[in-house]
């Protein structure tokens, strides 16, 4: 089976949701530049797209598209009508633990989730969410925590998944993984963030994003009053969080897919996107233009002005690797690569911070959270390609750039 093709049927499709431009198309074709090829009729071929979007969270964003076989057609609507089951739930989990929070006097801003219903042009019911986020300032962590455990929550799991906020909580459950996505029964974990971003691991610095929290204010989504970012400071949250899933080799497609429809449905709200460029500080505009062209790579959006113009602005490394690597880290999701380290390490300004982060990536000293075994032959696959493909894509950037430098 080659799952780079298929997730490249999978994107050809999700493109003409993304980008209006492409409704029109009668069939979908290869990609721009030569990827994939036409989707195969097979019903095998099928099953392996849904089971590759389901792993992806980009199921339900095939609703409604006009290329699907009828009996694909009631396999989404299946997982759509699962979804809004579990919504209900979320929605249910959130009132109630606002509503303790509210009681403790406890300030917070809901990230992600709902907050993405609002401006990003996304179909009401398509979003998979698996978990409810919260920000809450440092000094109330110890109160928020409380505040779960009095609901009967608990926090879940060996160790924190991640650098921005501590294990999950959850309340006791006997469920176990079934392979079903959409299993109603799924445990819905509440994570509570401190900081929207950590430079410790990453080495990435983002100045400003402090001015998020001040920012806040209600946000009204299908009914539900919700504590959230300014609409400029969710637009940049969500590129923030897109790229750093990429940068940690851990893409999440559908993340990008919201960014492109953002971009795609609000490219000539010139407002929005003067007052982004005026909120933002010109690094975590840089950053979230990365996240834009990913996007634009790999579901064809266009580019409000403003961000193309931040495009166009990026280093020249940055744009290099962008142009010869876009699609490493949807290809990592089927076969192991780290292409995208070089990305990261031309981030980077301090030969400290890039020999920190090369040998966390290259050979991590700390045993993962995922099976051993598996993780061990992960990063043994992907080291050799990864300094192979890097050391040519550094000799070719340094000898274009001196080429151009040199020639009349």
């Amino acid at each position: 089976m080659n799952c780079d093709s298929v997730a490249s049927e999978l994107f050809q499709l999700l493109r003409q949701t993304a980008s209006p431009r492409e409704q029109s198309c009668k069939s979908p074709g290869p990609l721009p530049d030569g990827r994939g090829s036409p989707l195969d009729p097979n019903a095998e071929r099928w099953r392996e797209l849904l089971s590759f979007a389901d792993r992806t969270h980009l199921t339900l964003q095939l609703h409604g598209n006009p290329h699907l076989p009828r009996r694909v057609e009631q396999q989404v609507e299946e997982r759509w009508a699962k979804n809004a089951g579990r919504r209900r739930r979320l929605e249910e989990c959130f009132l109630e633990i606002v509503g303790e929070f509210n009681s403790r006097r406890i300030p917070y801003v809901l990230l992600k989730g709902f907050t993405h219903e609002n401006g990003f042009g996304m179909k009401s019911g398509s979003r998979v969410q698996s978990d409810l986020d919260f920000l809450v300032s440092p000094a109330d962590r110890g109160r928020a925590a409380a505040a779960l455990k009095e609901l009967g929550y608990g926090p879940h799991g060996a160790e924190n998944l991640s650098a921005e906020h501590d294990r999950p909580w959850v309340r006791p459950f006997t469920w176990t993984w079934k392979g079903d996505y959409f299993d109603a029964e799924m445990p819905i974990p509440v994570e509570l963030h401190g900081s929207v971003w950590s430079a410790s691991g990453d080495r990435i610095q983002c100045p400003g994003l402090e001015e998020f929290w001040n920012r806040r204010g209600p946000l009204i989504i299908s009914g539900l009053c919700v504590e959230a970012f300014a609409e400029v400071d969710r637009v940049a949250f969500a590129a923030l969080h897109a790229l750093r899933h990429i940068l940690r080799n851990d893409a999440r497609p559908a993340h990008v897919f919201e960014l492109a429809r953002l971009l795609e449905t609000r490219v000539d709200d010139v407002n929005l996107w003067n007052q982004w460029a005026g909120a933002h500080h010109s690094q975590v505009r840089q950053l979230q233009a990365i996240a834009f062209r990913f996007a634009e790579e790999w579901f064809g959006c266009r580019l409000p002005q403003v961000v193309a113009q931040e495009c166009e602005a990026l280093p020249a490394p940055v744009s290099s690797w962008l142009r010869r690597f876009a699609w490493s880290p949807v290809e990592n999701l089927t076969h192991a690569n780290k292409d995208v380290l070089w990305l990261h390490l031309a981030l980077l300004k301090s030969p400290r911070d890039r020999w920190r982060v090369a040998g966390n990536r290259l050979l991590p000293m700390r045993v993962p959270h995922e099976a051993f075994e598996a993780r061990l032959g992960y990063h043994a696959s992907a080291l050799f390609p990864a300094l192979r493909d890097g050391v040519r894509w550094w000799w070719s950037r340094t000898t274009s750039s001196t080429i151009s430098h040199t020639s009349d």
